[in-house]
């Protein structure tokens, strides 16, 4: 009998978890808050462009800094949405879409950074829309540590990420990676 107890028991725990900790989640949040940071601190760099070599410059230094930061979330996103799915929350189970939409976006951005040699106003507002979308993608991932922590029990005050609303990542037949309601 014990036996039978014993193989229910790691079925069980096999069935509800991936692994995910507190910690994860947290190192979750505190990633997508550095790429959210770095993102606009680029966008204060980029406004003050006057010339190619300080565009480069810029999305160099700045694509250095994020891209790690974005691997490693990546990296957690499918154990992260296994868990949020052993939660009950399939439809939330986007972390790994999201992380995939980010890396889209660098790879994106670096094609076209800087491309104008002589008018710095369009690599300005380039890197701008790049901000804004970086931006979008690193608060729905917040969001979505802030909810998978509450969901876990955790006190989430103060990490970060705001309210528990962004939408949905899609990732579109085209390739490309939208916010869905």
């Amino acid at each position: 009998m014990r036996y039978l107890v014993l193989v229910l028991a790691v079925a069980a725990a096999a069935c509800g978890s991936s692994g995910v900790t507190s910690a994860d989640v947290q190192k979750l949040n505190a990633l997508s808050q550095d790429v959210s940071a770095a993102a606009t601190t680029y966008g204060t760099h980029a406004a003050a462009m006057t010339d190619t070599g300080s565009c480069s410059s810029a999305e160099n230094t700045y694509d250095a800094q994020v891209r790690p930061m974005v691997g490693q979330i990546q990296g957690m996103g499918t154990a992260m949405d296994d868990e949020m799915g052993s939660m009950n929350h399939m439809s939330d189970a986007d972390i790994e879409c999201g992380a995939q939409a980010m890396m889209a976006e660098l790879d994106r951005h670096k094609g076209v950074a800087c491309a104008s040699a002589t008018d710095m106003a369009p690599n300005k507002a380039e890197a701008q829309q790049h901000v804004a979308t970086m931006t979008q993608w690193a608060n729905h991932e917040m969001v979505r540590s802030d909810e998978m922590g509450s969901m876990m029990g955790m006190g989430m005050g103060g990490m970060g990420g705001g309210a528990m609303t962004t939408g949905h990542c899609v990732h579109n037949p085209d390739g490309s990676y939208t916010m869905q309601p």
